[in-house]
């Protein structure tokens, strides 16, 4: 498949939804169709909705806040009806060190954030498969760039990841990150 760029634009929750819906994201995926992500408060929890992408869904037993899913080795992770494992080394001080490592069924992957601010999924066999720029937030659009060697699975993976609370791969990400587990009890250490 060749590559394409989409846009995933903030959308208001309905009426009924705005209390259990931290965010939803929604945007159309090229080939894929339409797609949606969805935050929820209670429980804690993104999904992936999308007719052309495997059904996906990330979440943590424990999530400290409202917001983003926190990562650690208790951060569930599926997709397609495969679970992944989620590992990442904290202590590194080389952005490729610092990212976070997922393996799904026999796929090997990388998930890192480039000196540019960007975000990207690497495949081990296959490099770079999927990119973000910006967001996710409330009030600003995220552009995700699918590369050619992607395929559905990869990008089901990469609009999860959107979930997740990225802020420990950068170094002063990770200052505040173990700042904070300090506070809270030791939790989201790896």
């Amino acid at each position: 498949m060749s590559g394409f760029t989409f846009e995933l634009v903030p959308q208001k929750p309905s009426r009924s939804e705005r209390k259990t819906t931290f965010l939803l994201l929604t945007g159309t995926a090229g080939p894929y169709g339409e797609v949606s992500l969805k935050i929820t408060t209670y429980p804690e929890e993104a999904m992936l909705l999308a007719e052309g992408l495997p059904d996906g869904s990330i979440s943590h037993p424990d999530n400290p806040a409202e917001g983003l899913i926190a990562v650690d080795v208790r951060t569930r992770l599926a997709v397609g009806g495969v679970t992944a494992t989620v590992t990442q080394n904290r202590r590194a001080l080389r952005k490729e060190g610092r990212g976070l490592g997922i393996s799904l069924g026999d796929r090997r992957y990388t998930y890192l954030r480039l000196d540019s601010g960007a975000e990207e999924l690497r495949d081990s066999e296959r490099g770079a498969v999927t990119r973000r720029r910006g967001g996710p937030s409330r009030e600003s659009r995220t552009v995700m760039v699918v590369l050619p060697p992607a395929d559905g699975t990869d990008l089901a993976l990469a609009m999860l990841l959107l979930a997740a609370d990225t802020t420990q791969l950068t170094v002063p990400g990770m200052i505040v990150s173990g700042i904070m587990s300090v506070f809270n009890n030791g939790q989201g250490n790896m």
